[in-house]
């Protein structure tokens, strides 16, 4: 019998949260549909995981304590690396960052025969500072970016297998980038999990069955998810029967929760219209959520993906979004979706009020939105994409 192979990502300081996104969805996804022996690395201390126990079962967890910087690297994960490192035969990585290609650079000397493969997860927004590398300048130290740039960087890319990023726009801008490497670069989205959807007998509800709610899920006061611009976009719109929800994780929200009380003194009628929900850290709740609601909005300045836009449109929602670098991919040109400028409150609002007063429109645009979502974006296809080009790799 041959003997199954392993599969581990190694990412270190996280939230639970991050098991039910490409963190723990990929290895999750590798071993129910490829037969890995699948294992993720956290560290522990920094939150109560759970969702392996219930959601991602037969996902290993593996919790390490953190024990600080060596050099800039996690004396843990490096630890790691070298005690497990040969018996690892796939080794997922995140972030285009120094320390991830360090990582790559030991295990792969460590296990030449391995696979290492980095999921980039970023928005790119670092190229606008430095146009020939990724690698934006992650120190002021002089030294340490020479270093970075000329010497870790070269030999990274010689070492590692595959870079997947998750938006086709940043696929190839990174492929017209690094020109000589560009074989190693593929697109690979992020996913919703429908087994999970389908194992708990959730049915998705036709339009006819929703409530006339606009829902937004994002972490709340969180300055890239601009959800100032949102309460902006709510002031200017007759709402009608219509009602806001929101929702999500409060995080660095003191200021934003001083401008949600100045809003409400300014509209005190748009009180009893919009709801904060907080966090929900039950998948159930939240998909119950999507399944009510008929409208999504996101007014993000920046995401490097945006997974709550193909959540909400596999339970059938209008999604209207500022655009962000994975907002066409998403809308499928806008053919699913609508898209708006960055910080744009003017044409959000006048989209959001037609989206109100059109309710064929939307409901065009999200049946779309279903399928497209079902075609592209279901964790078990990602990884099957993965899976080939692993193969690819072994022949």
């Amino acid at each position: 019998m041959e003997k199954k192979k392993r599969f581990l990502t190694l990412f270190g300081k996280a939230l639970n949260v991050e098991l039910v996104k490409m963190p723990g969805q990929i290895p999750f996804k590798m071993y129910q549909r490829h037969g890995y022996k699948a294992s993720v690395v956290f560290y522990k201390g920094y939150d109560k995981f759970t969702y392996h126990k219930n959601v991602l079962k037969g996902l290993r967890l593996i919790l390490l304590k953190d024990e600080g910087k060596f050099m800039g690297l996690d004396r843990s994960l490096l630890k790691f690396l070298f005690k497990y490192g040969k018996k690892i035969d796939v080794l997922h990585r995140f972030h285009y960052y120094p320390q991830t290609m360090v990582y790559v650079i030991i295990y792969k000397i460590i296990n030449p025969k391995g696979i290492a493969y980095v999921t980039i997860d970023n928005d790119l927004e670092g190229l606008k500072i430095h146009p020939y590398s990724l690698l934006f300048k992650h120190s002021a130290n002089f030294i340490r970016n020479f270093i970075a740039y000329n010497i870790i960087e070269p030999l990274f890319l010689k070492k590692v297998d595959l870079l997947s990023n998750e938006t086709r726009q940043g696929t190839e801008r990174l492929k017209n980038l690094y020109k000589k490497y560009a074989n190693k670069f593929f697109y690979q989205p992020y996913g919703i999990d429908e087994t999970f959807i389908k194992e708990r007998n959730i049915r998705v509800k036709n339009f006819e069955e929703k409530e006339n709610i606009i829902l937004h899920v994002a972490r709340i006061g969180a300055p890239e998810k601009n959800q100032k611009m949102l309460l902006e976009v709510i002031s200017k719109v007759n709402l009608g029967d219509w009602r806001i929800i929101i929702a999500g994780p409060y995080e660095e929200a003191d200021e934003f929760l001083k401008f949600v009380d100045e809003f409400f003194k300014k509209y005190p009628h748009l009180k009893e219209k919009i709801t904060f929900l907080g966090n929900i850290e039950d998948r159930e709740q939240l998909y119950n959520l999507y399944n009510r609601s008929k409208i999504f909005v996101m007014t993000s300045n920046r995401e490097s993906f945006g997974l709550v836009m193909v959540e909400a449109g596999y339970f059938g929602n209008y999604v209207l979004t500022t655009n962000v670098i994975s907002a066409m991919d998403i809308t499928d040109n806008e053919r699913c979706g609508d898209v708006v400028p960055i910080g744009d409150v003017e044409v959000f609002a006048r989209r959001l009020q037609y989206a109100i007063d059109h309710p064929e429109y939307i409901k065009e645009k999200a049946e779309r939105m279903k399928i497209h979502v079902r075609n592209n974006f279901l964790w078990e296809k990602v990884v099957d994409r993965l899976q080939e080009q692993i193969e690819m790799l072994r022949k």
